[in-house]
C-alpha cells in the first residue's frame, strides 16, 4: 500500500513536471512568434511611415485586424520621434487605414492598455470630435489613463487644453512630475506663460505650489510678480523653495536674504543657490556663517555659492579653508575647492 502510494505521488510529480515544462515551452514560442510577427510588420510598414509621401502615394497594404495594436505602437512612437510635415505624413496615412475609427473602437473598451493607446493615437491626430470625452477622461480615477487625455487634449488645442489641465496639475498627486514638466516644456512659454501663472494666483495656496514647480517653463515677466506675491502669503516649505528658485532679479536679493535661516534647510539652500546666481561679494559674510549649518547640503551649496561670487578672490576662500574655527566648514571649503581644480 505504502510502495503505490510513493509511487503514484511520483506519477504526479512527473505529470506535472511535463506540464510546467511544456508550459515554459509554449510561453518561449510564443514571445518568439510575436517578436517575428512584430518584425515583419516594422519591414512592410516603417518605408511607408518613415520615409515620406513618395513612399506610401500608391495603394497601402491590408493592414489585418490582428497587426492593429502593433501598428498603433509603432506609429504613435513614430509620431513621438519626428516633427514637422514627418507627423502630418503619419497623420494622412492612418486616415487613409481608417485608423481614426478604429482608435474610437479602443476608445470605448474595457482594456486599459489598448485605451490609452487609443487616447494617444487620437491626440497625434487631432481629433476634436473626442474632445469632451478626453477632458471627462481627465478626472478618471487612473493616473496613467487620466494624464494621456491631457497630453491628448494638449495636442488636439493647446491653449484650449490650459484651462483645464492646470487646476488638475495642482490637484492630482498621481500624476508625474518629470512627465508634466516635459508636457508644458514641449508646448513652451508662449503657451503656457499665462495661463500658469494666472492659475498659480487664483488657486489656493495648498494647490498653487504644485504650479510653483513647473514655472521654470513660463516667462520670468510673468512668472516673478506671482511668486512675490505668492512667497509673502505661505509658510510652506514646498512652496517657499518653489518661489525662491524662480527669482531672477537682483531687486529681490533682499527678499532671498531673509531665508538663509529659515527653519528648514530645502529653503536655506534654494536661498544659497539664488545668491551663487545673483548675488556679489557683499554676500560673502552672509554665506560663510552657513559654512557651519547642520545640514551637509546646506554647508556644500555655501561653499560653491562662496566660490561663485563676483569679486571674491580665490585666495581668500584658501585662507578660510586653512584658518576657520570649524571643522566641517574647513573640510567642506577644502571638498569644493578640489572640485574646482579637478
Amino acid at each position: 500500500m505504502t510502495l503505490s502510494f510513493v509511487m503514484s505521488i511520483g506519477v504526479v510529480v512527473g505529470v506535472l513536471y511535463i506540464a510546467v515544462v511544456a508550459n515554459l515551452f509554449l510561453v518561449r514560442f510564443r514571445n518568439s512568434a510575436e517578436v517575428r510577427h512584430r518584425q515583419e510588420l516594422e519591414r512592410l510598414w516603417l518605408p511607408l511611415l518613415a520615409d515620406g509621401p513618395e513612399q506610401a502615394s500608391g495603394e497601402l497594404p491590408l493592414l489585418r485586424r490582428g497587426d492593429v495594436v502593433p501598428f498603433l505602437i509603432l506609429w504613435n512612437q513614430l509620431q513621438e520621434s519626428f516633427i514637422g510635415e514627418a507627423k502630418t505624413h503619419l497623420n494622412a496615412v492612418a486616415r487613409r487605414l481608417g485608423i481614426d475609427r478604429t482608435a474610437h473602437q479602443l476608445l470605448e473598451g474595457r482594456s486599459l492598455s489598448r485605451r490609452l493607446l487609443a487616447v494617444s493615437t487620437l491626440g497625434h491626430l487631432g481629433e476634436r470630435s473626442v474632445w469632451n470625452d478626453l477632458v471627462r477622461m481627465t478626472a478618471d480615477g487612473d493616473g496613467l489613463l487620466s494624464l494621456a487625455a491631457a497630453r491628448a487634449l494638449t495636442r488636439i488645442d493647446a491653449a484650449a487644453a490650459m484651462p483645464v489641465i492646470l487646476p488638475l496639475i495642482a490637484q492630482r498627486r498621481d500624476w508625474s512630475r518629470n512627465y508634466v514638466l516635459g508636457m508644458l516644456s514641449e508646448l513652451g512659454a508662449d503657451v503656457v506663460s499665462r495661463p500658469l501663472t494666472e492659475a498659480a494666483m487664483r488657486l489656493p495656496i495648498e494647490q498653487a505650489d504644485r504650479l510653483l514647480q513647473y514655472f521654470s517653463v513660463a516667462h520670468v515677466a510673468d512668472a516673478v510678480p506671482v511668486v512675490r506675491s505668492i512667497i509673502t502669503r505661505t509658510q510652506n516649505v514646498e512652496c517657499l523653495a518653489a518661489c525662491l528658485r524662480v527669482f531672477a532679479d537682483v531687486d529681490d536679493l533682499d527678499t532671498v536674504r531673509e531665508y538663509l535661516y529659515h527653519p528648514s534647510w530645502q529653503v536655506r539652500v534654494q536661498a544659497v543657490d539664488v545668491l551663487a546666481r545673483l548675488g556679489s561679494a557683499r554676500d560673502f559674510a552672509a554665506l560663510a556663517l552657513l559654512l557651519t549649518d547642520s545640514e551637509w547640503w546646506v554647508r556644500y551649496r555655501t561653499a560653491k555659492a562662496m566660490c561663485a561670487l563676483p569679486g571674491v578672490d580665490m585666495a581668500r576662500i584658501h585662507q578660510l579653508s586653512a584658518e576657520h574655527h570649524d571643522a566641517f566648514a574647513r573640510d567642506m571649503l577644502v571638498h569644493v575647492l578640489a572640485e574646482a581644480h579637478a
